[in-house]
């Protein structure tokens, strides 16, 4: 078994799961982060309207992280469209 499992790359559990399932997967995952970072956004400029010194340093500091992250969630779920669903 070990080595048909060498061959194909894919072990025997993994082979049940549809394709669809995983791109299903990454899309929600992109969903969960992008509302979570639109959340933040939001707290962090209340925080600019009622005290902007610390507020700007919020926003300076988490802005950028969460740009990334959705970006970096967003091409997941790209790359799994891309490659998976044909």
């Amino acid at each position: 078994m070990a080595e048909k499992e060498a061959k194909s790359g894919e072990v025997e559990w993994t082979k049940g799961i549809k394709t669809e399932t995983v791109c299903q997967y990454f899309y929600v995952l992109f969903f969960l982060i992008a509302v979570y970072a639109g959340i933040v956004v939001l707290v962090d400029l209340y925080l600019v309207v009622k005290a902007p010194r610390v507020g700007w340093g919020a926003v300076l500091r988490t802005v950028p992280m969460l740009a990334l992250a959705v970006a970096n969630t967003l091409f997941l779920y790209i790359l799994c469209a891309r490659s998976l669903l044909k």
